[in-house]
């Protein structure tokens, strides 16, 4: 479902209410809390704060066990039972961002800034959304606002970064990302994303450097596939064939390959001169989709360049 920017617009009016709501409820128990106290019975927190607090931890019990539309419940309980409890309203959000109705996690993570907006990574998963959803124009406000209460905060500079490729302006979201880097010199998505940028710009050999970092990070064969097939794309682009093939090959052994990622191995094995392998390969691509333009360009050249254990059609 395509997001409603009206939708977004009730937002902040909606957060100064629960505000308002949250701030009577406050008084009144602070009240009521200074009166108990003349008789000896003062209460640490409301029924509503502890109701609040002992459904959200109900709500981690039911995700836990894989039951998640009895934690969404939950949780929606705990938000109606204590709308100030920015945690409850958070995890909320993200239960409901996990189960695909996006608009409505985005508005319950804005609400959750509204009740404490100077908690950056709060602002930061709010932008997040926000640019999940496409708003990027929002998100770019959120991370502004995330990265002048913290400067020292990666997810605020990669936020701001994303939304800059979002709008295709790279140079200032690999300026971004690099700050990210300063102050999370091993994050495995934000070395992904600078070796990207870096590939992008036309700095293949720098795209490299920073893949290895993001290979030294991860465990032992749990490398990613999109970082191994950038290297394999990489080394292609500077003239290292081998070192492609090897990349893409170990890229293509992750799950199931798509046929774009076997056509890029393929290629990478022609040109390393590996013509029988790259047949084998190409046609393993075109087994997933015989459609794929590419791979039956290849293929055909491959058999116009009579390969061996190539059946080459008779021309006449």
């Amino acid at each position: 479902m395509k997001p409603n920017p009206r939708r977004f617009e009730q937002i902040s009016q909606q957060t100064t209410r629960w505000a308002a709501i949250g701030c009577v409820g406050w008084g009144l128990f602070a009240t009521t809390a200074g009166c108990a106290s003349w008789r000896g019975q003062k209460k640490i927190v409301p029924d509503s704060v502890a109701t609040c607090r002992q459904l959200s931890v109900d709500a981690v019990a039911a995700a836990e066990r894989g039951d998640n539309e009895q934690a969404l419940s939950l949780l929606e309980h705990a938000v109606a039972a204590s709308p100030r409890d920015i945690d409850a309203r958070r995890q909320y959000s993200e239960m409901l961002w996990k189960k695909g109705e996006r608009e409505e996690a985005a508005i319950q993570m804005q609400a959750a800034v509204g009740l404490d907006s100077q908690h950056a990574p709060t602002v930061v998963r709010c932008g997040e959304m926000l640019l999940g959803l496409g708003f990027a124009d929002r998100a770019l406000v959120k991370a502004e606002e995330a990265v002048a209460l913290d400067p020292t905060l990666a997810g605020a500079w990669e936020l701001r970064g994303r939304v800059y490729r979002h709008r295709g302006e790279f140079d200032q979201a690999l300026a971004d990302m690099h700050q990210a880097l300063r102050y999370a010199p091993n994050n495995g998505n934000v070395l992904q994303i600078t070796a990207e940028l870096q590939y992008q710009t036309g700095h293949p050999q720098r795209c490299l450097t920073t893949l290895h970092h993001l290979f030294e990070a991860a465990p032992p064969g749990e490398e990613p596939r999109e970082a191994l097939w950038l290297a394999g794309m990489a080394y292609g682009t500077v003239g290292r064939p081998d070192e492609a093939v090897t990349n893409l090959y170990a890229a293509s052994q992750k799950g199931n390959p798509p046929p774009e990622l076997l056509y890029q191995l393929a290629l990478a094995q022609s040109n390393a001169g590996r013509a029988g392998e790259a047949t084998t390969t190409v046609r393993q691509a075109l087994a997933i989709n015989g459609e794929h333009q590419e791979s039956k360009a290849l293929l055909a050249q491959l058999e116009g360049a009579g390969v061996p254990g190539v059946d080459v059609p008779i021309r006449r």
